[in-house]
């Protein structure tokens, strides 16, 4: 019977030991969710976040949450205002020095940049957490504000940036016209080539919610291989082109290579005045609170009759 009960009370203590020991030190008003890599992550009141994605910074200080590091593209490319927050390089080349220096707990990170899928067992192994984010849709915008919002308790900011954003967007999509059908092309332009693009990015996406049919969808061979031949057989009613990289570089290339040639000068979507260099800001870097901009720039091009 001493055996039993001697072995009853080392069980207990086991027990009580275990559960005072805190999960990754997290504390009991932590936010916890699922990061982009399927992780379980948290946030606290008292992280110090480094954001090394300027999008991800602008998220964060949409939700009322404050930087303690970000990298430089935030306030150069983007004119963010991140306060005194350490620069800790770029985004594609994160300095892990600068940013252990800021005194930042939490990294968020993109699941998309190897770069950074690469820095997670370094950081973690200097005590600051990895936090992987991804966003390429407006869904997946609000699921990243939802986040941010409940962890800094700005519920209104959610509200503000996320749900009245969500009614304009779902206005526009209610005034576009089902019955018609419309033939575009969406290419990436570099300073060296150009591709066409399907729905791997936002103004895709967008593309692929009005119902048009973008002729890159139809012939997946012209994402490797796109030619000026290739666009005048399809001879889009719309063309619509992103630039990658240096943008001067890339509207060098097109001019000089594209748009001199005759044969593009006489394809329907010119000669009507739809072809149309998209802005950077709202279709290139992540448009977060100007999202229904993006959908209402498009639509205002395609369906000129409904949308003025």
């Amino acid at each position: 019977m001493r055996r039993f009960f001697a072995f009853l009370l080392s069980v207990c203590t086991l027990l009580m030991f275990v559960s005072c020991v805190p999960e990754q030190n997290e504390t009991n008003d932590a936010y916890t969710f699922t990061d982009a890599l399927e992780n379980t992550v948290f946030l606290s009141p008292d992280d110090k976040i480094a954001a090394c994605h300027a999008s991800f910074a602008d998220c964060w200080l949409l939700a009322g949450g404050t930087l303690t590091g970000a990298t430089s593209d935030a306030a150069e490319d983007h004119g963010l205002d991140i306060g005194n927050a350490a620069i800790i390089g770029t985004a594609k080349t994160v300095n892990t020095e600068a940013l252990v220096s800021s005194g930042a707990t939490v990294a968020l990170l993109s699941a998309d940049l190897a770069a950074h899928l690469t820095l997670q067992t370094t950081l973690e192994g200097l005590g600051i957490r990895c936090i992987y984010l991804k966003v390429d849709t407006f869904s997946d915008y609000d699921a990243l504000m939802t986040h941010f919002c409940a962890a800094t308790g700005r519920n209104d900011l959610y509200e503000t940036h996320v749900t009245s954003v969500r009614k304009r967007i779902e206005t526009i999509l209610s005034k576009i016209p089902t019955e018609e059908s419309r033939t575009v092309l969406l290419m990436r332009a570099y300073s060296s080539g150009i591709k066409a693009k399907s729905d791997d990015n936002l103004a895709g996406r967008i593309l692929q919610e009005y119902g048009v049919n973008n002729i890159a969808d139809a012939h997946p061979s012209l994402l490797e291989d796109m030619s000026l031949e290739h666009i005048v057989s399809e001879d889009p009613d719309f063309i619509f082109v992103l630039t990658m990289g240096s943008e001067e570089a890339a509207l060098a290339y097109l001019r000089e290579n594209i748009e001199s040639n005759p044969a593009f000068a006489s394809l329907n979507a010119v000669q009507n005045g739809n072809y149309h260099i998209l802005p950077k800001d709202l279709f290139h870097y992540k448009p977060n609170e100007r999202w229904d901009e993006s959908y209402e720039y498009l639509a205002k091009i395609l369906y000129p009759e409904i949308f003025t």
